[in-house]
C-alpha cells in the first residue's frame, strides 16, 4: 500500500549497482528500511543529498506486508536544514547521531512524543551557532532520549550533592549500593548537570574534550546497561576527536 512518510534518515548503505537502502525513523511506522535509487543518475544524486544523515524528509513507499524493505517512491525534503551538512561540527555530529539512533531504536515501537523529540532536535542542531553548544549536542540528546526509551535517570532521587549515583537502578543514593556500577563526587554531580541542559544553554555548559569523552563513555555504559550492548558505532572515533 502507498504510504506517504514524514522521517529521518540515519543510514545509507549500497544494495547492488543502482539501489541503496536507507534506514529511517517514521512518524507513523518507526524504523523502516526503504529501497531507493543509487548510481549516477541525476536523480539518484537528488536522492542522496535528500537522505543524508538526520535529513528531515517526506516519501512515498509501498508498505506491503510480505516485505521487510520497502520501495521509496518519491523524496521530498520535509524541512530544509541549512547548517547541518555544511558546517564540519554538524556534519560529524550528525553522523554521530544518526549512528547511535540507528542502534537505539531498532525495537522501538511509533511513538509520537520519542518523534516530535526527535525532529525538534535536528532543527536544534542545525540552529546552534555556538561552537560549545553544537559540542554538547550529543550529550543533550543521548541524555534526554532515554526519558522516551523508559531509562531515564531518576533525577528526584538526588537528596544532596554527596550522593552517588547508582548505574544499575537508575537512582541517586545516600550511600555507595552493594555493587560497583555507581558513580560519586563529580560524577554524579555530572549525570544532573545533564538533567539540567536545554536546547537553550547547552552553550552555558564549558566541558573540556577529556571530560566530554569521560561522560559520553558513561552515557553509553548506562544505555548497555539498560538496553543492550552498543555495538561498534563507525562514526564514534571521529566525534572524539573533533568535539573540543
Amino acid at each position: 500500500m502507498l504510504t506517504t512518510l514524514q522521517c529521518i534518515s540515519l543510514r545509507t548503505v549500497k544494495y547492488d549497482d543502482k539501489r541503496a537502502i536507507v534506514t529511517a525513523w517514521s512518524r507513523s511506522h518507526g524504523r523502516l528500511s526503504l529501497l531507493t535509487a543509487a548510481g549516477a543518475t541525476r536523480e539518484a544524486a537528488r536522492r542522496r543529498a535528500l537522505l543524508m544523515p538526520l535529513s528531515l524528509f517526506e516519501g512515498v513507499a509501498d508498505l506491503r506486508p510480505d516485505r521487510e524493505i520497502y520501495p521509496l517512491r518519491e523524496v521530498r525534503p520535509l524541512r530544509v536544514l541549512a547548517h547541518i551538512h555544511a558546517h564540519p561540527l554538524k556534519a560529524v555530529m550528525s553522523l554521530f547521531v544518526a549512528d547511535f539512533l540507528e542502534w537505539a531504536l531498532r525495537t522501538s515501537p511509533p511513538d509520537r512524543h520519542l518523534t516530535d523529540f526527535l525532529f525538534e532536535s535536528v532543527a536544534l542542531l542545525d540552529s546552534l551557532r555556538d561552537a560549545t553548544a553544537v559540542a554538547n549536542f550529543h550529550l543533550y540528546l543521548l541524555y534526554h532520549l532515554g526519558r522516551f526509551l523508559g531509562i531515564e535517570p531518576d533525577i528526584g532521587s538526588r537528596m544532596a550533592d554527596t550522593d552517588v549515583f547508582d548505574m544499575r537502578d537508575g537512582v541517586f543514593r545516600a550511600s555507595a549500593p552493594m555493587h560497583s556500577r555507581y558513580h560519586a563526587g563529580r560524577e554524579a554531580r555530572a549525570v544532573w548537570l545533564l538533567s539540567r541542559m536545554r536546547p537553550q544553554t547547552l552553550a552555558a555548559f564549558r566541558f573540556t574534550r577529556a571530560e566530554r569523552n569521560d561522560i559520553l563513555d558513561e552515557i553509553l555504559a548506562y544505555y548497555s546497561m539498560h538496553l543492550s550492548p552498543v555495538g561498534a558505532l563507525p562514526s564514534l572515533a571521529i566525534v572524539r576527536d573533533v568535539m573540543c
